[in-house]
């Protein structure tokens, strides 16, 4: 059993590979969301100070998690949501250009695409060998790209991509960077002081196991000042002697992460067990958690039938993620093999016509034997 799994609830002897999809909820963040519950069945409980208590402490947070300062961080319900603010915040021009990673997730194609009835061309760039590398990254580059958003960890292939060198070609070429790392953050460390990056997207519901409609954004403050989006929150535009006066409302202009933040930051019920989950992680440390899971994924990987099935993702090196994607040699066969493993208890995800196994801190190696031991029965 994983020295973790005492964590989380019991699965009912259910095998759960697929943090990548769904993260479970930790014990500890079960408990806080009942302490939350308590405080709305009984509302005498949710004093004001808890209203500016969750957010703030979520943002701390996250700050941690990612090595970057709390005030900078924008509470969201989902990756999408960060990537909406840029879409309809940034003053775009006809004729303005948009790049993005064929067959990358929609989430980090769709709210570009929208745009193109304003005149903004989006090029999605169809990679040579399943992932874009930072030459074809280059070569694509046109006088008028203005922005480049791609996911660091892809979820179809489970590679890692050489996000830095992307990074320091979009600022050497005076280019909007936009990472996704829904599939990296909580299940692999990402400093984002280390990475040139302008604005950072994630989900809070699936490696950092947080509850579903949970997410944060990262805007640099430079290109923060430069949005143009009406999003005025009372709580943020407004301060005590505003609230006091029965006069006209004055809004004032404010370019802080807050303004940018989701509607109702005092999301109890969501953002009390994120917080939670995060700490948990961190307490446990990311890094340790990423040896945990890479032992997991060699496991799997070692003891995988090649016989039988093709590795889709990185046998090893700097491109191996927590994700593995694998197909049979007959791939025809992979649709019913999915409905197999999940008929036997064995949770994993389908996409493209592939099988994806993405194993988190609450996995064993128990569980990865049991997987292999069905599929070589296949």
């Amino acid at each position: 059993m994983s020295e973790f799994r005492r964590d989380f609830m019991d699965f009912e002897d259910k095998i759960w590979l697929n943090a990548a999809s769904e993260g479970p909820l930790p014990l500890k963040a079960v408990e806080a969301l009942k302490e939350s519950i308590v405080w709305k069945s009984r509302p005498y409980l949710l004093d004001l100070p808890k209203f500016a208590l969750v957010p703030r402490e979520l943002k701390k947070s996250i700050g941690r998690l990612f090595n970057v300062e709390a005030k900078d961080v924008i509470l969201a319900n989902s990756a999408s949501y960060g990537l909406h603010i840029l879409a309809n915040g940034m003053q775009w021009q006809a004729g303005d250009e948009i790049l993005v990673m064929q067959n990358d997730f929609p989430t980090d194609i769709l709210p570009w695409l929208a745009l193109e009835k304003k005149g903004v061309k989006v090029r999605q760039l169809a990679a040579n060998d399943k992932v874009l590398t930072p030459d074809e990254f280059l070569t694509n580059i046109t006088e008028r790209t203005r922005l480049f958003c791609i996911s660091q960890v892809h979820t179809f292939t489970g590679i890692i991509l050489e996000i830095e060198k992307m990074a320091r070609i979009a600022k050497d070429k005076n280019i909007i960077f936009v990472l996704n790392v829904a599939q990296s953050a909580g299940g692999m460390p990402v400093d984002l002081s280390n990475i040139p990056v302008d604005a950072v997207v994630g989900a809070g519901y699936k490696w950092i196991c947080g509850p579903y409609g949970t997410g944060f954004a990262w805007i640099h403050p430079q290109l923060r000042e430069q949005l143009d989006y009406n999003h005025a929150y009372w709580p943020v535009v407004l301060n005590n002697e505003d609230l006091k006066s029965e006069g006209p409302i004055v809004y004032t202009e404010d370019h802080s992460a807050r303004q940018f933040d989701i509607f109702g930051t005092a999301n109890f019920f969501n953002f009390v067990p994120l917080t939670t989950s995060i700490n948990y992680l961190l307490d446990i440390g990311i890094e340790r958690i990423w040896r945990h899971n890479q032992q997991l994924v060699d496991r799997f990987i070692t003891g995988l039938d090649r016989g039988q099935y093709q590795l889709v993702s990185p046998e090893q090196g700097a491109a191996r993620s927590n994700l593995v994607v694998f197909s049979h040699k007959d791939p025809q066969q992979n649709s019913s093999l999915f409905k197999r493993l999940s008929d036997k208890g064995v949770f994993t995800a389908f996409w493209k016509n592939n099988i994806r196994v993405s194993p988190h801190l609450y996995n064993s190696s128990k569980d990865i034997d049991c997987i292999l031991s069905l599929l070589e029965k296949n």
